[in-house]
This record gives C-alpha cells, structure tokens and sequence, in this order.
C-alpha cells in the first residue's frame, strides 16, 4: 500500500475507532430494550422513554460511522458524488443526534450523577452541535467550501464527544476510583473539550481559519473580482478602438 492510499484510509479508521464504543455501547442498549439480557449497568437513560432514546441510539451511530469516510482526503476527491449524497444523509441524523441529545437531557429525570454543571453543558453541547451543522449547511449552499469543511469538522467532533469520554473516564477510573458527581462533570466536559480544542487546530493547521474571518472574506472577494475588471477594462478599450480585444493573463498574488 502506497502512502497516499495509507493516508486515505488512516484518517477514518481513526474516527472509526473512536466510534467504535459508543456504537457498540447503543447496540447493547437497543438489545436490553428489546427484551434481550442486561449487559450494560443501568444508566440514567435506561428508564428513559424509549423512542428518543432509540432515536438518538441509531443517528449517533449513523452520523459517526458515516461521517468517518468524509474526512477521507483522497475519497473525497475522488467521488465527490458519494462525498455529495452521504452529506445529505449525515446532516439530518446529526441533527437527529442533538435534537435527541437535547431532549434526553432535559426532559427525564436526572441521574444520580447529573450536577446542575453537567446538565448545562450537554445542553450547550447540543445546540452548538446543532448549529455547526446547519451552518455548515448553509456553506455548502453558498459554495463556500472552507467554510463547510470547518462548520462539518466542528459539528462532527461534537457528535463524537462519547467516544472520547470513554477514554477521560476511565483515566478518571485509573486514577481516582469510582465515578462521582464531580468526576463525572469533569470528565464528560473534559472530553467535549478535547474534541473542540483538537478540530480547531486540524481546521487552522489547514488553513480553514483564513477563510472565517473579514478580512478572510473581503480578500477573496478582491482576488475574484480582479480578473473580471482586468478583461472587462480590456474589453471596453479595445472595442473602442474597432479591434478585436486581447486576452490577456491577470495574475493575482
């Protein structure tokens, strides 16, 4: 396997990978709600009414595992048409995803766990979840492509917050004992914010912070429409002339 092809796929079978035990959690959970063996220790959500948690159960599983193959640089390329269709998928069940997350928050009773602090936060998570997508969206419609590349990273590293807080909780575990209140707050905010600080840095390391900004935008503007006023400008002096205009290069910096 050449290197480009290895970089093809490393990326996803990362994210796969940090998918794996939320996925793999919530097929557990659908089977005890099936009437299937308890596996998992109950949770705050177990009594949860069951539809929005099977709602939420399959779009998270729907949006990780999918949303993996998007961030595969040379795919996308390749098959913009899969990378088009698969976004039209992703972006309603990634909404799904925080719609559900949003109620399950606020509408059963709490875990004996859940601090004030937590609640807040899945809260804050949610909508900023939610709204990254559908700017994201709206990008996308503008055929902003910088953009909706940051919007998507951001909104997908969101979703993605279980995978990592298996790993905070059990540092926590390793490094403390059982969970408490305390501990849990930390450490389900700590992996949330992992996943922010980290696709903040992937989206400027590839240059998407140039294009989020007002001078970002007012510069792009001046470089697209510089080689417009060039051929126009031409145009007009030699059609003054009775010749025929000459095409000419406009370089921009």
């Amino acid at each position: 396997m050449t290197a480009s092809a290895r970089s093809t796929w490393l990326i996803p079978a990362g994210l796969l990978v940090l998918s794996a035990v939320p996925v793999v959690a919530g097929g557990l959970r659908l089977a005890e709600l099936a009437g299937g063996a308890q596996v998992l220790p109950d949770g705050d959500r177990i009594a949860s009414p069951p539809l929005p948690l099977v709602a939420h159960i399959v779009a998270v599983t729907v949006f990780s595992v999918l949303g993996a193959f998007q961030f595969a640089p040379r795919l996308r390329r390749l098959h913009r048409g899969w990378h088009r269709i698969a976004g039209r998928v992703l972006i309603p069940f990634g909404l799904l995803t925080a719609a559900s997350g949003l109620w399950l928050t606020v509408v059963p009773a709490r875990g004996p766990l859940d601090s004030d602090t937590l609640v807040a936060v899945r809260v804050v998570v949610s909508l900023a979840m939610a709204g990254s997508l559908v700017l994201g969206f709206a990008a996308v419609r503008r055929r902003d492509f910088t953009r909706h590349r940051a919007w998507m990273i951001r909104g997908y590293a969101i979703g993605l917050g279980a995978g990592t807080q298996f790993f905070t909780q059990m540092a926590w575990l390793a490094a403390v004992g059982p969970l408490t209140t305390a501990g849990r707050t930390g450490t389900m905010t700590a992996a949330w914010l992992i996943n922010v600080v980290l696709a903040e840095w992937i989206i400027r390391r590839r240059g998407g912070a140039a294009a989020t900004g007002p001078a970002g935008r007012g510069h792009r503007a001046r470089v697209d429409a510089a080689p417009a006023r060039g051929r126009r400008a031409v145009s007009r002096s030699a059609g003054g002339r009775g010749r025929k205009p000459v095409p000419i290069r406009t370089e921009t910096p």
